[in-house]
């Protein structure tokens, strides 16, 4: 079941692809960009992202991409409108479904030994997750498997991405109200690393916050109040 704080964000993706289905033809990458940062801003829904602010509306494509394949079912009927706007999301698809069905090694070389790449997959899966169209467990796989390579840029991009899930999720913990203290905070954040079964960098509080304000809108006070961070208004 699709979480509350998401459902208008879903509604504004699956309204926006029957406007894609209607004039795809007329479309390129660009122009769905485009439009992509224009229906955002218009309906108040801001990006998923971590550290990095740049190319974050071209990252949001991932999200058009799950809503319309998992959430609305079009892949098979409509593959010529992905092929044409979506290919690079395609690709992170093969290599996300690489990653669980044959191993680490096998989807980083399908992703071109491209880190960046790799990552990205790693975001679609987790697209999947917090859309609800995919049990957590299948991202925490992914990450396990990727950690488990004896490659180091694998196994940096499972600690980083693993790093960036924990501050996302307890970022989404506040903005639910799940969190209420700091001493919450902290012991959600352990039972999260143990329950994610790998060895990575703990999220700082900064990062928790940055994710709190840039994406959820959490109040400010809040996050000084819980996080003992400040962050601009």
């Amino acid at each position: 079941m699709v979480k509350e704080l998401y459902r208008e964000r879903i509604k504004v993706l699956t309204d926006l692809w029957g406007n894609i289905l209607d004039n795809w033809e007329n479309m390129d990458r660009n122009s769905l960009l485009s439009l992509v940062q224009e229906v955002y801003e218009k309906n108040n829904i801001r990006p998923f992202r971590g550290f990095k602010s740049t190319n974050l509306y071209e990252k949001e494509l991932i999200s058009i991409f799950v809503v319309g394949k998992d959430g609305l079912g079009l892949y098979d009927d409509y593959r010529p409108v992905f092929d044409k706007l979506l290919p690079l999301e395609e690709k992170f698809y093969e290599v996300s479904r690489a990653i669980m069905e044959k191993g680490a090694e096998e989807a980083y070389a399908l992703a071109g030994n491209d880190k960046d790449v790799l990552a990205r997959a790693l975001r679609l899966i987790f697209t999947e997750v917090i859309f609800s169209f995919s049990d957590e467990t299948k991202l925490l796989q992914a990450l396990r498997v990727l950690d488990s390579s004896p490659n180091d840029a694998i196994k940096h991009t499972a600690k980083s991405f693993s790093r960036f899930y924990t501050a996302f999720k307890l970022a989404e913990s506040l903005a639910e109200g799940l969190i209420r203290d700091k001493m919450n905070y902290i012991a959600m954040k352990k039972a999260f690393a143990i329950s994610l079964g790998i060895e990575y960098p703990l999220p700082k509080s900064s990062y928790v916050a940055l994710i709190s304000k840039e994406v959820f809108n959490v109040s400010p006070k809040l996050i000084r109040k819980v996080l003992e961070v400040s962050v601009q208004p």
